[in-house]
């Protein structure tokens, strides 16, 4: 019997659920191993960048399945590309088990270690659906239960039952699963004729914190290697987002709103803030990163027209370089500034 062992019970039901559970732990990890039936794009959206992180410093191993044509074939190009930019340290292999439907989560650090093992699948619905129930087991890193649970991964990571993810094996796959086998879930009625009572779902909700607005400022670009090491730490290049360094720690939160003055493009622009990171590595350019998307017609020049709009909310070309939280007044004086031409 294994001494030291807390388990907790993580029901996808509310805060309690496997999204924010892995979040938590990857922050503090050093290596991860998770062997799951089923990958798609939108569960693994929901860690891929602390994932990232990991590999950055240490290591990640993923062993997924084919097994009923669940398994995303966009997931496995997004996991494929992650392997190539992450120099192996985060590797992809395909079980050969026909029936393969292990969901395992393993993450170390130095001292101690997490199994996560139940019903999650790494999809959304994995990641906080009500219908899933798993246990969340912490270990040290050498109690011989964890060891054991490790022994099971390393005879799937083997090259006897799994093999390397390559683009030739996701193409013939997609090949296969033009036409797949949808198995759908009872609908709500139906259910509820079988059961003879109304159905019962619940979710796990990710709190979001109220929406802050700010304006904050560019005067130049990251450089070269700042741009790699983000590249290999985050997903913002799969997603296309626009990144700033902060200087240091900010106050920004996903969903703000940030009337960006950029100084090297003389442009004022309103974005929302998509992402945060800390790089695991110091760049050149320091390791507080903003990834931001620019709202749709709320884009102008600079001008002398614009400053002098810009003034009647007292913001000078001085006064813009710097950080401020920005009122609901001034928010919306500056949309309809921004507002009275068109993007360019």
């Amino acid at each position: 019997m294994t001494k030291n062992v807390t388990i907790e019970v993580i029901e996808n039901s509310g805060p309690n659920h496997l999204r924010g559970a892995l979040r938590g732990k990857l922050a503090q990890a050093s290596e991860v191993c998770i062997a799951v039936a089923f990958i798609t794009e939108s569960g693994l959206d929901e860690i891929i960048q602390p994932l990232r992180q990991v590999a950055a410093q240490g290591k990640v191993r993923i062993i997924t399945g084919l097994y009923q044509h669940v398994t995303e074939p966009k997931a496995l190009k997004t996991l494929l590309r992650t392997q190539t930019e992450t120099r192996g340290k985060f590797v992809v292999r395909l079980s050969k088990e026909p029936q393969f439907h292990r969901k395992a989560f393993l993450i170390e650090n130095r001292t101690r270690a997490t199994a996560i093992v139940g019903s999650s699948n790494l999809t959304r619905e994995g990641m906080r659906s009500g219908g899933e129930l798993d246990l969340m087991v912490l270990f040290s890193s050498n109690a011989p239960s964890y060891k054991r649970l490790k022994e099971v991964f390393e005879k799937d990571w083997s090259r006897r039952r799994a093999v390397p993810l390559t683009s030739e094996r996701i193409e013939r796959y997609e090949k296969v699963r033009l036409a797949p086998v949808i198995q759908k879930a009872y609908t709500k009625g139906q259910l509820k004729k079988i059961l003879g009572t109304k159905p019962s779902h619940d979710e796990g909700t990710v709190e979001e914190e109220p929406i802050s607005i700010w304006r904050d400022y560019l005067s130049g670009f990251v450089r070269k290697r700042t741009e790699r090491i983000i590249s290999e730490t985050t997903n913002w290049d799969d997603k296309r987002y626009e990144r700033f360094n902060t200087g240091g720690r900010h106050p920004y939160r996903m969903g703000d709103q940030i009337f960006l003055f950029d100084f090297e493009g003389k442009r004022l622009s309103l974005v929302q803030v998509k992402d945060t990171t800390r790089t695991p590595i110091p760049t050149p350019d320091g390791r507080y990163f903003v990834a931001f998307k620019r709202v749709r017609n709320y884009s102008r020049r600079f001008s002398t027209k614009l400053w002098k709009q810009l003034e009647d909310v007292g913001i000078s070309e001085e006064d813009a370089q710097g950080i401020k939280k920005v009122n609901s007044e001034t928010a919306k004086h500056l949309m309809r500034v921004l507002r009275t031409t068109k993007s360019a």
